[in-house]
């Protein structure tokens, strides 16, 4: 606990006194020189270039169960619902370094104020003539059910790796804001380690409430 605690405040000075990006405190060369990645038509796709290799990623393509989230249409907290992306995040996209692999941010769904977002990390296979897809599991009050669940994250506003740990840091419509941290586990999508305030607003919980089983 105490090196979380240390290593999430390091993190925060870090992300204060440099922009959070692919290469933000990277001390080694990355294997090749990563593809290059822009959005398109409206935000509604991604254009992955890898020398000769075009790829182009629909948001829609990226979906999750969201538990506790709002439903746009029916105007209510519903306590789990299937989504898909809508757009991807101009901001919200950053390539790994060290292992390839790409962290997008898309939005699900956005009303009354408050934007709904997902994040996902897409693992390139054969120089990015396809790929897997990985959820980045926001936890909450309850345990999530299985891999293709997570509570739904705010506003994203930029999302970096530092020392292969991703790195996302969002607010919401009270100009709170928190820098989330996920730690590298072994799996592409890392693991959530925990969550500091970087401004404060009208939200007192910007960060989100974790309760242990």
């Amino acid at each position: 606990m105490k090196y979380n605690k240390i290593l999430l405040i390091l993190l925060t000075v870090v992300s204060i006194l440099f922009p959070i990006s692919a290469t933000v405190g990277n001390t080694q060369k990355p294997r090749k020189s990563l593809p290059t990645a822009n959005i398109i038509s409206d935000g509604t796709k991604l254009k992955i270039q890898d020398g000769q290799t075009t790829q182009i990623i629909q948001a829609s393509r990226l979906n999750l169960r969201v538990l506790d989230g709002l439903n746009c249409q029916a105007r209510k907290i519903l306590p789990s619902q299937r989504l898909a992306g809508r757009r991807f995040l101009p901001q919200g996209f950053s390539f790994n370094p060290k292992t390839g692999n790409l962290a997008v941010g898309v939005v699900l769904q956005e009303c009354f104020d408050i934007q709904q977002s997902a994040v996902f990390i897409l693992e390139p296979q054969r120089s990015w003539r396809s790929y897997a897809i990985y959820r980045v599991q926001l936890p909450g009050r309850k345990a999530l059910p299985d891999e293709f669940s997570s509570y739904p994250f705010r506003n994203i506003i930029k999302i970096g790796f530092f020392a292969n740990d991703l790195l996302v840091k969002y607010g919401d419509a009270s100009d709170s804001q928190g820098l989330l941290v996920f730690g590298n586990s072994g799996k592409p999508a890392g693991k959530y380690d925990g969550c500091v305030v970087t401004s404060v607003g009208e939200n007192q919980n910007i960060c989100p409430i974790v309760i242990s089983d």
